[in-house]
């Protein structure tokens, strides 16, 4: 049970989280809509209350991508914040005097704000983000699908490769498809199946995961599968459809990267396992599985370097307590974007990356542990 105190230093933690949540939002939709207002006068049909609707919706969806990318920087700051605050009131003076350690006074409130915390980022990514990815690269004020160009993607799986004109996120669909079979799958030379309009259709029951491609050309008849071919390449009910087996997904032909740090983990486990996912890709989405393992014990690490600097036994004040708890702060999660590059570079395992910012924040979290104020 916490005390009357952690009560309240809960309560303040969670407090400072929303107004520096607050803050983010505020400035992000001032800033993002004094450049961009025009797109939701221009698209949006009725008047000003229609208009107000559009960019409380859009802004809405956008900030739940904003809380998921500023929720750890937003923590530390708001335990910085925090503490400022006590040793500035003096609130600790009390509990020191009657010989009560400060990191028993202090831990369980913080860490306990800071796992609620994580908990909401968790939750916000594995309920809302997952489904809603193609909110990021909506166009303002439209409520129709928005158009992205196709970047083409191989389906190792089958090695067939993906390619059309664009793709509409939204309703799972491509337009101007041209799914080009190899001999493996096409018999003696290559087949490009080309269709006005293909859909995508995720796993159901027995029924795999692939494109339906709408009035295919060639139809199925005309092409010599071989035994693999059938296997990816299969008829409709209606004949002049053509279905292929795939789990390349419409999020992964148009800014794969930018969307895979937000699916769900259920999903990101699936694609990690999926035969369909190159390797590059595979080790990118291992590493953000990994990093969201580990981002509670991160957190918690933070918060118990934030406490021995901030309230330090020999204080220089408290500007300069806070600037050098900043510098540490920022140094750790620094470290989470640039263990990235040795991912992509292939320096280091995915796992191994992914674990270098807890093997820097620990030892210092133990070195900072005598220069807390007792």
């Amino acid at each position: 049970m916490l005390t009357t105190f952690e009560r309240q230093l809960f309560r303040q933690f969670l407090m400072v989280n929303a107004i520096y949540l607050c803050v983010i939002l505020g400035l992000f939709t001032v800033i993002d809509l004094f450049d961009n207002v025009d797109d939701f006068v221009n698209h949006t049909e009725g008047g000003m209350l229609q208009i107000a609707l559009a960019v409380v919706t859009y802004y809405g969806h956008v900030g739940l991508f904003i809380f998921d990318s500023a929720a750890i920087p937003m923590i530390s700051m708001s335990g910085l914040t925090v503490l400022l605050l006590l040793k500035r009131r003096g609130q600790l003076k009390p509990f020191l005097s009657a010989g009560i350690p400060t990191y028993r006074v202090l831990a369980p409130a913080l860490l306990l704000g800071a796992g609620v915390m994580v908990g909401l980022k968790m939750v916000n990514r594995e309920v809302f983000l997952g489904s809603a990815v193609h909110h990021l690269h909506a166009q303002r004020g439209s409520s129709a699908d928005t158009l992205q160009i196709i970047a083409p993607r191989y389906d190792h799986a089958s090695q067939i490769l993906i390619d059309g004109w664009a793709v509409f996120p939204e309703s799972n669909r491509v337009e101007q498809a041209a799914f080009v079979l190899p001999p493996e799958i096409a018999g003696q030379d290559m087949v490009c199946l080309k269709a006005a309009q293909a859909e995508f259709y995720p796993k159901q029951g027995k029924r795999p995961s692939g494109w339906l491609l709408r009035s295919a050309d060639p139809p199925l008849s005309e092409i010599p599968l071989t035994d693999l071919g059938k296997t990816f390449v299969l008829r409709s009910k209606q004949e002049e459809n053509i279905f292929v087996v795939s789990d390349v997904t419409p999020d992964l032909i148009y800014k794969a990267k930018e969307s895979s740090g937000f699916l769900s983990t259920p999903q990101l486990i699936d694609r990690i396992n999926s035969p369909a996912i190159d390797n590059n890709t595979a080790r990118d989405l291992e590493f953000n599985f990994h990093v969201r393992l580990l981002e509670p014990l991160l957190t918690g690490l933070m918060i118990c370097i934030a406490i021995p600097v901030i309230l330090q036994k020999e204080s220089r004040g408290m500007i300069v307590n806070a600037g050098e708890c900043g510098f540490w702060l920022f140094t750790i999660i620094g470290s989470t974007y640039a263990v990235r590059f040795l991912t992509a570079l292939q320096v280091a395992e995915p796992v191994q990356a992914a674990w270098i910012p807890i093997f820097f924040a620990t030892p210092l979290t133990v070195w900072m542990l005598e220069r807390v104020e007792t």
